[in-house]
């Protein structure tokens, strides 16, 4: 469906500043703005609240795609138009405050994924990752998308605290971790600061890492996996050899009774 004239979503129901005329000079990651119909029919069939048009969480909630858009697909801070120029910081449970700038290059989930203790786990470790191969990542293991909603808000603005969920099915391999075709999901906390146009100065997220990361290594190693699947082909093979030539089988009685005659 083509945007009115004017529209900047590109026809996107959840994210602006993807088209028009505001995007004309706009260097976008990978040559071109990105599409998101995958994600939204993912969205659309598993979320849990349907918020009505033009209020604060729906505000919320488009605000906070149009900014993962612009962070993922956009490769200049200077063409987003969600961030408050020269303002904006992104901190995640506690830790240090990464700039715009930071934030840009590192990506969104080496931002959310920078623990200390998940490294030691095999799960992630955000030193070891670029922000291209972070997001190959998450988009082998969730072929379909990772779906974003807000689920509650607790304050309006400048400060807004929200509760958010996000998911996904896990349709492809993790770090060597075979699909197992599960939902993952997480819930978090977050407190966006905005300035008077709406655009964010801060964000804080608060949340929980196991509870996305054990749903991606809950799979067989795919090594594993596959010997697995050699130990059990070779069963098969025994199993099928012994019921075509079966063998004779001696009753010990019998043998015994024979050997003494």
């Amino acid at each position: 469906m083509a945007a009115p004239a004017g529209d900047s979503s590109g026809g996107d129901r959840y994210r602006s500043h993807l088209a028009g005329e505001g995007e004309k000079d706009t260097v976008w990651r990978h040559g071109a703005p990105p599409t998101y119909d995958a994600v939204n029919s993912l969205f659309e069939s598993g979320r849990t609240q349907e918020w009505p048009e033009g209020s604060l969480e729906e505000t919320v909630q488009n605000a906070i795609k149009t900014w993962e858009m612009e962070l993922s697909h956009k490769a200049r801070l200077a063409d987003f138009k969600s961030v408050s120029p020269g303002k904006f910081t992104l901190s995640v449970n506690g830790g240090r405050a990464l700039t715009g700038e930071e934030t840009l290059a590192v990506g969104s989930y080496n931002a959310l994924l920078a623990s200390p203790i998940l490294p030691a786990t095999g799960a992630y470790d955000a030193a070891a990752e670029t922000f291209e191969s972070s997001h190959d990542l998450f988009r082998s293991a969730f072929p379909r998308g990772f779906a974003w909603e807000v689920v509650k808000v607790y304050s309006g603005p400048p400060a807004i605290a929200f509760k958010f969920r996000h998911w996904g099915h896990m349709e492809g391999p993790y770090k060597g971790h075979a699909p197992t075709g599960d939902k993952v999901e997480f819930y978090g906390i977050a407190v966006l600061k905005v300035d008077e146009q709406l655009r964010a100065e801060d964000v804080e997220v608060f949340y929980d890492p196991g509870e996305l990361l054990a749903g991606l290594i809950k799979g067989a190693k795919e090594e594993e996996a596959a010997a697995l699947a050699g130990r059990l082909k070779e069963a098969a093979t025994v199993s099928a050899s012994t019921a075509t030539d079966p063998q004779p089988q001696t009753c010990p009685f019998l043998a015994s009774a024979k050997q003494q005659e």
